[in-house]
């Protein structure tokens, strides 16, 4: 038989919101107790069902059905989550790219998104744009846009996974593009202070370039990362805040 029970609809509404908020950047990370995710997850839960309408129903006597609706709400979950943090790789992508021209590249810190091994000028982006991420208020943003995911995509919808590659395919160019310009002037001035050390051991053949290579390198590339400090809030904050773009993509696959 074939019934829809409160108690039910309510644990797909959790099963979707479960999977937004283990997947999503900052709410996702390691960093945070899982009994906090847990938490938010139910009280989110909690303070939405009230307002989304759900009109299915599922097969009671064996639960296949129900199964088949909790997967499917996972699963937009988690969707939803990687859309956002595939697009915050950039930030890993452009450290990646700095440390290889500073001389960072063999030194390694812990990410603290998920314990993996990252570049330490990865690390300081990553704590660095979470704060503009929490200063803007864009984990409000963040939560909106979750439970805004039940009215432009209804409970039960099948998940088609063949129209959001599109999407994927284009916040992975974007995360690489995004990377490469903000590691542009690093390379850049790493590239000039390379030819300035090629013209001093053309002038200076006795001086041993090897040793003075790396401290001059590393010298150009903090003087750069002075001069640029002021403006990497606002380059911070309009990155992140266009991250939300290809949420609307997703959610606009749904649209009737």
């Amino acid at each position: 038989m074939t019934y829809s029970i409160p108690l039910l609809n309510m644990v797909l509404i959790a099963g979707r919101m479960a999977g937004m908020i283990f997947a999503s950047p900052v709410f996702g990370s390691r960093n945070y107790p899982v009994h906090y995710k847990i938490g938010l997850m139910f009280f989110l839960t909690l303070l939405i069902y009230p307002m989304v309408p759900i009109d299915i129903s599922y097969q009671v006597d064996t639960f296949w059905g129900y199964g088949w609706f909790l997967a499917n709400e996972i699963i937009i979950g988690i969707t939803f989550g990687l859309i956002l943090t595939i697009y915050f790789n950039f930030i890993y992508f452009a450290g990646d790219l700095i440390d290889r021209d500073l001389g960072f590249a063999m030194v390694n810190v812990v990410n603290p998104l998920d314990e993996s091994q990252i570049a330490v000028t990865s690390n300081f982006f990553y704590v660095f744009s979470t704060l503009i991420f929490l200063h803007l208020n864009l984990h409000h943003e963040l939560i909106m846009a979750m439970v805004t995911s039940y009215e432009r995509i209804k409970v039960g919808t099948a998940l088609l996974l063949a129209p959001t590659y599109d999407v994927f395919i284009d916040v992975v160019a974007a995360s690489m593009i995004l990377g490469f310009q903000i590691a542009a002037p690093f390379v850049i001035t790493v590239l000039i202070a390379n030819i300035i050390l090629a013209l001093l051991s053309k002038a200076m053949p006795g001086m041993n370039i090897f040793i003075l290579g790396m401290p001059f390198k590393i010298f150009f590339g903090f003087l750069l990362f002075i001069i640029l400090m002021p403006y990497l809030y606002d380059i911070f904050g309009r990155i992140l805040l266009d991250g939300f773009y290809y949420i609307q993509r997703f959610f606009s696959l749904f649209s009737p």
